[in-house]
């Protein structure tokens, strides 16, 4: 449905960060893992329609910081929550994403007060 929805209107991000949601919630084949990078390419496709579709910043960072797997990587999330903020239409959805960079600076931060390379604990 909402590749339908993607052809039907083709700058519309809604559709693109919807498919990305959906992605993300469906096991990948025989059970796996879902397509994480189909999601991200749909995230990055919702912003390049609308760079103000502030959902797709905070989708795209936390799925991003779901699998960075070093520290360089968690800071280019906040990066994305920065240019993110750049664009905000309203004050709620700055506030979404400041609460978003807050959180990825502090772990991020956090990580390297102890030396580690990740944000995995394992």
């Amino acid at each position: 449905e909402f590749d339908k929805a993607i052809v039907c209107e083709p700058n519309n991000p809604t559709p693109y960060v919807n498919a990305a949601l959906s992605v993300m919630n469906t096991p990948g084949s025989n059970g796996g893992l879902p397509d994480v990078a189909e999601a991200i390419q749909l995230l990055e496709k919702a912003i390049a329609k609308d760079p103000m579709f502030y959902a797709a910043y905070v989708h795209l960072g936390q799925l991003r910081l779901s699998t960075a797997t070093d520290l360089k990587t968690a800071e280019d999330v906040v990066a994305l929550y920065d240019k993110g903020l750049e664009y905000c239409r309203t004050e709620d959805e700055a506030k979404d994403i400041l609460s978003m960079r807050i959180l990825t600076v502090s772990q991020v931060h956090a990580a390297s007060s102890l030396r580690m390379e990740t944000l995995n604990l394992q």
